[in-house]
């Protein structure tokens, strides 16, 4: 039985998504963050959740914009808030829909930001000379993969062995909306990880496990945060600037590297798992910058200078 309470229709919006949208563990821990964020809003300034108002929910937007929060942070929660409550209106647990006219701030196209192909190798050759321990060997493997096939940090950690073709040529990996791809294995990332599986250090740590993750812990996978302070630290080792350094940026890297290089835009789209090609399409203004950057260089512009 559901009380008359903001938290008791908050987790059946989250149990109707799960249900019905087939969302991941990890949207799912974030509508349910944004959601607890909202209505702690609303008490902590006597709002009701039921008599919600549009300025109510403006005053919370407001407030979001002044703590420094990343654009597409703010446009997720907005989002969240939005959907919500449509759920509450469609099962006619409000009269009136307050985020009707709730529009969010148009998000600003940045370029994203991407490990160039040499710190790349000054990370993979650190690692490579010194996976002498398994935390390296393991930060070994998560980078090649990451790097070698662009996929999603979440989906990486969360590999398990069923994920590996047999002969260890390709990976199959099920994504957003439950729509899987298959990513071919380069020779040398199917060598780093043919040795890393026959590795005692793994096989200890796999029977400690008791589960088949690619990436075991003690208590199952590793998470995303281990490994961006591995990555980190190792950054650091291998000599480069880390700031704003990510594993996010290696997935970056993987598209633009290979657009680079002459792959097609609709197989880096499906490597990636978009739906939408315009959402690669932003690479292209990437490369284009590399472009104007190595027209600056160019000797005419000196001869032009002293003529």
């Amino acid at each position: 039985m559901v009380n008359n309470n903001g938290e008791d229709f908050i987790l059946l919006f989250l149990e109707k998504s799960i249900t019905e949208k087939n969302l991941t563990k990890l949207t799912i821990d974030c509508y349910k963050n944004d959601l607890k964020g909202f209505y702690n809003f609303l008490k902590k300034n006597d709002y009701s959740l039921f008599s919600c108002t549009y300025y109510n929910i403006v005053s919370w937007i407001e407030l979001l914009r002044k703590q420094s929060l990343e654009q597409s942070t703010i446009l997720r929660k907005i989002s969240t808030v939005r959907q919500f409550f449509n759920f509450l209106f469609v099962e006619q647990l409000i009269e009136i829909n307050p985020a009707t006219n709730i529009t969010a701030p148009k998000k600003k196209h940045t370029l994203p930001r991407f490990l160039g192909e040499e710190d790349i190798k000054k990370i993979l050759n650190y690692l490579y000379v010194n996976k002498d321990t398994f935390k390296n060997f393991q930060t070994l493997l998560l980078t090649e993969l990451l790097y070698a096939t662009g996929l999603r940090v979440s989906e990486l950690v969360s590999m398990k062995l069923s994920n590996l073709n047999d002969d260890l040529n390709s990976i199959c990996i099920l994504g957003k909306g439950n729509k899987e791809r298959v990513i071919p294995l380069a020779k040398i990332t199917k060598k780093i990880l043919s040795q890393y599986l026959s590795s005692s250090h793994y096989l200890k740590s796999k029977e400690k496990s008791g589960k088949s993750w690619l990436f075991p812990s003690r208590r199952s996978h590793i998470t995303r945060q281990t490994y961006y302070y591995k990555l980190k630290s190792i950054a650091i080792k291998s000599g480069l600037n880390t700031h704003k350094i990510s594993p996010h940026m290696l997935r970056h890297a993987f598209a633009s590297h290979m657009l680079k290089n002459g792959a097609d835009l609709k197989v880096i789209q499906y490597l990636l798992g978009h739906e939408d090609i315009s959402t690669v399409q932003i690479y292209t203004h990437v490369n284009l910058k590399d472009s104007l950057n190595a027209i600056k260089k160019h000797p005419i512009r000196n001869a032009l200078r002293k003529g």
